[in-house]
């Protein structure tokens, strides 16, 4: 559940919360410091769907999102936290690394305008998981000057 209209991705050792990062992700979707990623969804009434996929290089940018924000991730545990923030969060494993990453939104225009329809705190089971976002993950590519080391 999206509690507090969002959800954010962090390495199980970082505990800081950038609240900046908040009013960027409320403008864009999604904002990163390189630390976290804070998500911003749609609504908070009704379970969205997170996928998550690691890759051996940059994956193509699905055709079918309403969009998407790139930016570098550190796991250097090797755990990936996802945050519903006051909800709870899971650990979930990952090679420990520097990471590119895209989360790509799905359904957000249409999971807004139901919420926005609905009146009842009870939505059909029909709605929920419109909203879905994926989360691609890839070694960050090393910069010219760390190579020249």
């Amino acid at each position: 559940m999206p509690d507090y209209s969002g959800f954010d991705l962090y390495d199980a050792d970082f505990d800081v919360r950038d609240d900046d990062l908040i009013k960027l992700a409320r403008a864009q979707g999604a904002a990163g410091n390189g630390r976290e990623i804070c998500v911003v969804c749609a609504q908070s009434r009704y379970p969205v769907e997170l996928v998550i996929e690691t890759w051996t290089a940059e994956p193509a940018v699905n055709g079918d999102c309403e969009g998407h924000q790139e930016m570098r991730l550190d796991i250097p545990s090797g755990l990936l936290v996802i945050s519903e923030r006051t909800r709870g969060a899971w650990d979930v494993p990952v090679p420990k690394g520097t990471y590119s990453s895209r989360i790509s939104f799905f359904g957000r225009e249409t999971a807004r305008r139901t919420t926005d329809r609905t009146l009842s705190t009870a939505l059909p089971p029909a709605h929920e998981r419109t909203e879905r976002y994926l989360l691609h993950l890839w070694p960050a590519q090393r910069s010219a000057q760390a190579l020249l080391r």
